[in-house]
């Protein structure tokens, strides 16, 4: 029976430390459930990316490393703001798995709660690795290289995701729920 690993996450963006904890998951099950939450919410300083551009961008950062896309299903999930529902929604989304990773205490609460096997991820230089951080950073035009993969840093140049955040912060969008 194939064995699976799902780690949630917002990717906004998908960087080094999360790539670090895909590794982590693909060295212990044959596969990994890469759920992108918060798949409704875009264009704000706190999310500012679409679900469709962190998918885009996921795999573009799998590829460089020659993780084989038959090792990795990426499953955007809309936030339905009902915590004790949550899992049952996830696994509604994706295929069976056996094995949530994660750190967010209360995340980990739920999935054991719900009979799932919960491991914690090695936080890999959280100082580094911050979303709220690179946001910042990307947002100033800071050097991103050890943050985040090149081609991602590409993509993010090539969509104008630096003029996304300005607009997003000078406009003061009306939602930042997550």
């Amino acid at each position: 029976m194939i064995k699976r690993g799902l780690l949630i996450g917002r990717f906004q963006p998908p960087h080094l430390g999360h790539l670090s904890v895909i590794k982590q998951i693909l060295q212990e099950k044959d596969e990994v459930i890469i759920v992108v939450a918060a798949a409704q919410l875009s264009h704000t300083t706190k999310n500012p990316l679409t679900a469709g551009e962190r998918i885009t961008l996921i795999r573009i950062m799998l590829i460089e490393e020659n993780i084989d896309p038959i090792k990795y299903w990426i499953i955007p999930a809309n936030d339905i703001m009902d915590n004790p529902l949550w899992v049952h929604h996830i696994k509604r989304l994706t295929p069976k798995f056996d094995t949530f990773y994660g750190n967010n205490q209360f995340t980990k609460m739920l999935f054991e709660e719900a009979g799932f096997e919960v491991t914690q991820t090695g936080i890999v230089n959280r100082g580094e690795f911050e979303g709220t951080k690179i946001r910042s950073n990307l947002m100033e035009g800071e050097d991103l290289n050890n943050a985040i993969n090149p081609d991602v840093i590409e993509l993010l140049s090539e969509w104008k995701i630096q003029d996304r955040l300005i607009a997003c912060r000078n406009e003061n969008p009306v939602s930042d729920l997550v």
